[in-house]
């Protein structure tokens, strides 16, 4: 089993981000539907938002805590692939809603099981206010939603 550090943790999160934003990018070229290209849109450029947010979270943070070991490599603690959700050809709105609910959904489980294999208060500390930031992130997506049905 291979131990992965706090900073190795992040960049699977960061990632993950990188990933989604090219995922939702490539959706949003075969998308025929305004409202559906316009979420792609966002989605895509939010993911990008939240992997520099997440880097410059990991700056903020202290070297200590940055080079501290958890007893469960990555392995374990992994963020679910992306090719894991099932595309369909044409994607509409409420499609995209669920993809990117359950992309949100595995980053909570991801940073819920990271906080409690976190050997130190001070790493947990990080992984529970990336968990309240992914929470929020989820009520955002859905006033997104909401703003889209006017469109």
């Amino acid at each position: 089993m291979s131990f992965d550090q706090t900073k190795d943790v992040l960049n699977h999160a960061r990632k993950f981000h990188q990933k989604l934003s090219e995922f939702y990018e490539e959706l949003k070229e075969s998308a025929s539907k305004e409202r559906t290209r316009a979420l792609l849109d966002y989605l895509s450029r939010h993911e990008k938002y939240l992997d520099e947010s997440l880097a410059s979270f990991e700056e903020e943070v202290s070297d200590h805590v940055r080079d501290t070991y958890f007893r469960y490599g990555s392995e374990e603690g992994r963020v679910a692939q992306i090719s894991e959700f099932a595309i369909k050809p044409e994607m509409d709105v409420d499609d995209v809603v669920q993809a990117a609910m359950h992309f949100d959904a595995c980053l909570i489980r991801f940073y819920k099981e990271m906080a409690q294999h976190a050997v130190s208060s001070r790493v947990r500390e990080v992984f529970e206010n990336l968990l309240v930031m992914e929470q929020q992130e989820q009520m955002e997506l859905s006033k997104q939603v909401i703003g889209l049905g006017s469109l």
